[in-house]
């Protein structure tokens, strides 16, 4: 009975830890806030799907899936991720 336990124990704690990447997390450069805004759109709906079709979908509490998928489109928009703080 410990191990289902101590299984639901450690996703809680890694969703707890899992961050989704956000606009947030890009400088925006040359682009103007609304199609920076819209392209990222983009990026989550495709990052969304991603994550439905490869990954564990709302289980996946690392949300490596989506994270990857995101990153991916966002650079391939030409954005690049803000540093570190």
């Amino acid at each position: 009975m410990r191990l289902p336990t101590l299984g639901l124990s450690i996703a809680l704690f890694v969703a707890g830890c899992a961050s989704v990447r956000t606009s947030a997390d890009y400088e925006p450069g040359a682009a103007d806030k609304a199609k920076f805004q819209r392209d990222s759109a983009v990026c989550e709906r495709q990052a969304e799907a991603d994550q439905k079709n490869i990954g564990l979908g709302a289980m996946d509490v690392t949300q490596n899936t989506f994270n990857r998928m995101y990153d991916a489109c966002m650079r391939a928009s030409g954005y690049a991720l803000r540093p570190k703080q």
